[in-house]
């Protein structure tokens, strides 16, 4: 190992009292990362000098990533140079007398609790009949709770490895997982992975994952809610997998911007749980509960979260209108203040609704949400990152964790259902210190959970409102209000010729030819004729309305 003083002791100063590797300090330079956040000054010594178990909590765009990273990355070079003689002798002994090896071992045995605490118990990992042992050894396995968020993990962690020859994979649901098998024979040593995809070929005893219950690096991220069993069943289960043999040489990593935020549930569920409600979870006993989890060993816990969970660099702000103004005020604002826009909707429906509209309204859209092919996911990720004005429209499968550099506002379209997902998605905004603003737009309907939110939050006060122009405003409502009704209009008339197509497609392989009247009840063709010709009418008038606001 070089010693720090031999490397840029004037550019990387702020990185001396780390104790990193050279090979991990040379790519920080070349990223222009020339000092750590404070997430990483204070996660990285105690993980990298006294191996600790690290719990941290700080808010979004602080570097939780490169904290977890760089231990993980130091940690595998270093044992690569040690090389003991007592490892080298142990791991010759397993090989020739197949101790450790998953054939000899005991078949595990888990058990599935239901809601109820009751439980069966189910035999896994038994080997197939042609196994074969992967010879490289998987050091590290982080769990995230999306597609984008590990593709982007993964891409980060290759950045600071680059001059240390560790390989890296993601392994994802979405992309084909004959592909990702293939990828993971290679042996790579670190795997970025969700927990669906990963249990799947766990089951499928993918020889490579064979070692999951021997990794010597294991973090979860975003662990609020990745933990929620209702959420990530799977997660639990591989935890049962990897903590069933005790594994004191694991280090574990635990990240998230709400680790120690609470909140009551529903008063539905209050009311339907009554009788099993003891007491309101305190921040203490939320950490505790997630400690206890995973299986961490006195972790050095990390708490940077502020009192107002947001970034101070986040502008907050909100609308309070009707669900008929909702469209016409996200116009306006999207029109009147331009720059890189995130729209987060509660649903796919709402997504999809919306694209159509801002499209007809020529706003260009980038939808994303959890029904889309991954690739078509990714690709409209990059077109945002790439357009300095783009527009993406996303349900909260984009509210965590995703780095995309100069998105200008976050808009909450629909209330977010809880604090935490506010936080994570207002979050996605002031990214590395710049400025953004947050925006909420809430209904009558909503305001209840609205201020929940801020309850939660230990906000005293609403968010200031954010002032619009009333007639300017009338103009927008007006496109918008033209907007849906062409979007209303189409989507039938896609019905109605899809319905006829269908029938007509159905009869020709049945060989029976059919008239006019004997098809489906609804529109003939004169009527579609007649529904085009009032689509292309009200067209003409949104051109007109669009050029008097441009």
């Amino acid at each position: 190992m070089m010693l720090w003083e031999n490397f840029c002791p004037i550019a990387m100063n702020d990185w001396k009292s780390l104790n990193i590797r050279t090979e991990i300090l040379n790519a920080l330079k070349l990223k222009n990362f020339t000092k750590p956040t404070k997430i990483q000054s204070e996660s990285i010594p105690p993980a990298i000098d006294d191996q600790r178990d690290i719990l941290g909590a700080a808010e979004t765009g602080s570097g939780k990533t490169l904290a977890f990273a760089i231990p993980i990355l130091n940690g595998i070079l270093n044992a690569r140079s040690a090389k003991s003689e007592s490892d080298a002798s142990d791991c010759d002994s397993e090989s020739e007398n197949g101790t450790g090896s998953e054939l000899d071992s005991e078949p595990e045995v888990l058990e599935e609790l239901d809601e109820n605490g009751l439980g069966c118990v189910a035999v896994v990992n038994l080997p197939p009949d042609n196994y074969i042992r992967t010879n490289k050894k998987l050091w590290a396995v982080i769990l995230v709770p999306t597609r984008e968020l590990a593709m982007q993990v993964k891409n980060h962690i290759e950045d600071v490895a680059k001059f240390t020859n560790i390989s890296i994979a993601a392994i994802v649901g979405g992309l084909s997982s004959e592909k990702q098998e293939r990828i993971l024979k290679k042996g790579p040593e670190i795997v970025v992975a969700t927990p669906g995809r990963l249990w799947e070929l766990v089951q499928r005893n993918e020889p490579h994952l064979m070692q999951l219950n021997k990794v010597k690096y294991f973090v979860i991220d975003e662990a609020d809610r990745m933990v929620e069993t209702a959420h990530f069943p799977e997660l639990h289960l591989m935890l049962e997998k990897i903590n069933l043999k005790k594994n004191n040489k694991r280090q574990n990593f635990v990240f998230s911007a709400t680790l120690t935020m609470v909140h009551k549930a529903p008063y539905r569920v209050n009311i339907k749980n009554k009788k099993k409600i003891k007491k309101n979870l305190t921040p203490e006993d939320k950490l505790k509960s997630l400690i206890q989890l995973i299986g961490m060993k006195n972790p050095h816990v990390v708490n940077l979260t502020t009192v107002n969970c947001v970034t101070s660099t986040v502008k907050e702000m909100q609308i309070f209108c009707s669900v008929k103004e909702k469209d016409g005020y996200l116009y306006y604002f999207l029109k009147q203040n331009p720059g890189r826009s995130l729209v987060f909707c509660n649903s796919i429906s709402c997504v999809k609704r919306l694209a159509s509209v801002l499209s007809i309204l020529k706003l260009n859209p980038l939808p994303i949400h959890s029904n889309m092919i991954q690739k078509q996911r990714l690709k409209n990720l990059d077109k945002f990152r790439a357009n300095d004005h783009g527009l993406l429209l996303a349900t909260d499968v984009a509210a965590r964790g995703l780095d995309i550099i100069g998105v200008n506002h976050v808009i909450h379209y629909d209330v977010p259902r809880t604090a935490e997902i506010y936080i994570h998605r207002s979050g996605r905004t002031a990214r590395a210190s710049n400025i953004g603003l947050s925006l909420l737009i809430c209904t009558p309907e909503k305001k209840n959970v609205y201020l929940n939110v801020l309850r939660t939050m230990k906000r005293e006060k609403e968010l200031p409102r954010f002032e619009v122009q009333l007639r300017t405003l009338q103009t927008f409502l007006a496109c918008v209000k033209l907007a849906q009704e062409i979007t209303t209009l189409e989507e039938k008339a896609k019905k109605e010729t899809a319905s006829t197509n269908w029938f007509n497609k159905a009869a020709e392989e049945m060989e029976i030819i059919l008239d006019e009247d004997e098809l489906p009840r609804g529109m003939g063709t004169s009527d579609l004729k007649k529904h085009k010709k009032l689509v292309n009418s009200k067209r003409k008038q949104l051109e007109m309305f669009l050029s008097t606001i441009k």
